[in-house]
């Protein structure tokens, strides 16, 4: 079992999924508790989200949750058994933002010349519009145990997508076992967030990282 990570007993009975090895294959499927501790690579999916205002949809996480109390990304999850990254991104941006995995206001764009005709459209007006910005292989990510009792390691094969939307947050209906507030930050205030310790871990590499590109996306023209 690898090191820095002790499941609590509760995880040993959540969803199955797949373990990976260094290059990305799949080579087998464990609980969730067992894969995390495993030392094999995990699959996860992370999406930031940005409005033409360029404000990013940031979601603080519960306090019973890894990371409890700090502001992450707009939508996170792990690859269930069986499913694809794309498939797990879609249906954590229906659990997470609308409380509905299979939401009909979510859209993921193959392609970006498909994600820049899809803004044009005016789709962000009323949907969450995705598209994939890149994959991070073996992924070495540091975390706040629930309760801040103690720090997790995990690794991770991460799938990173940026998103556009102009929904305003009563047009969501976050998830309540995963998501505590949902916000709307500025460029600005996300930097201070992160100067403070006031974001995830994880969010903080995903604003460094992609932040540039993604405020590119709120001046897209829709």
């Amino acid at each position: 079992m690898g090191a820095g990570y002790n499941p609590p007993v509760a995880e040993a009975v959540e969803e199955q999924l797949n373990v990976y090895d260094e290059a990305g294959e799949v080579v087998g499927v464990m609980p969730r508790g067992a894969a995390k501790a495993s030392g094999l690579a995990v699959g996860a999916v992370n999406a930031l989200v940005v409005n033409a205002r360029s404000e990013v949809l940031l979601q603080r996480r519960p306090a019973d949750k890894e990371n409890g109390g700090l502001w992450d990304k707009s939508v996170g999850g792990h690859v269930s058994a069986g499913e694809s990254f794309d498939r797990t991104l879609v249906r954590e941006t229906g659990e997470e933002l609308f409380d509905d995995p299979a939401s009909s206001r979510v859209a993921l764009a193959s392609t970006p010349e498909e994600f820049a005709a899809r803004i044009r459209s005016g789709a962000a007006r009323d949907a969450v519009v995705l598209q994939r910005a890149g994959l991070q292989l073996n992924l070495r990510d540091v975390r706040h145990a629930p309760g801040r009792a103690g720090v997790r390691n995990v690794l991770y094969h991460l799938a990173i997508y940026t998103g556009r939307t102009e929904l305003t947050l009563a047009g969501f209906r976050p998830q309540p076992s995963e998501v505590d507030e949902l916000r709307w930050a500025s460029a600005g205030e996300l930097d201070r967030l992160l100067l403070a310790g006031g974001l995830a871990p994880n969010m903080a590499f995903l604003w460094l990282s992609h932040g540039h590109a993604l405020l590119k996306l709120a001046r897209a023209r829709d």
